[in-house]
């Protein structure tokens, strides 16, 4: 089941929180979408000058939405998983980052940007 946004901005988006009493939410100003205040916002600025955020939604899975080059943003995507931590960027203006949390696990996860926008799996 897809959580919905309760910002009402593209349909689906950061997800109902599974125990809110634990995870503040706070709100992505101007993109809609609630995350968990204390793991923040992750921005990546590619080198057309297009960005891209990512935010720990209050459902712990990773969330991401993107600018196009004529001003507009992606719905929110989720990129899956279960964290407990915020999202880390390495390689932030380049076209392929990585982007990395501590999942419920303890691990250290991962994802890469590839050269085609899509990113791999989820690796420890």
């Amino acid at each position: 089941m897809r959580p919905t946004d309760r910002c009402g901005v593209g349909g689906s988006g950061p997800g109902p929180a599974r125990n809110p009493a634990a995870a503040g939410s706070c709100h992505v100003s101007g993109l809609g979408g609630d995350y968990v205040c204390e793991y923040g916002e992750a921005w990546q600025t590619f080198p057309d000058g297009t960005r891209q955020v990512f935010i720990v939604g209050t459902d712990f899975a990773v969330w991401t939405r993107y600018g196009n080059t004529s001003g507009g943003w992606s719905g929110w995507e989720s990129m899956g998983g279960e964290v407990r931590g915020g999202v880390r960027i390495e390689g932030n203006h380049t076209w392929n980052p990585t982007i990395s949390a501590v999942g419920r696990d303890g691990d250290l996860w991962f994802r890469h940007r590839l050269n085609s926008g899509s990113w791999t799996g989820r690796q420890s």
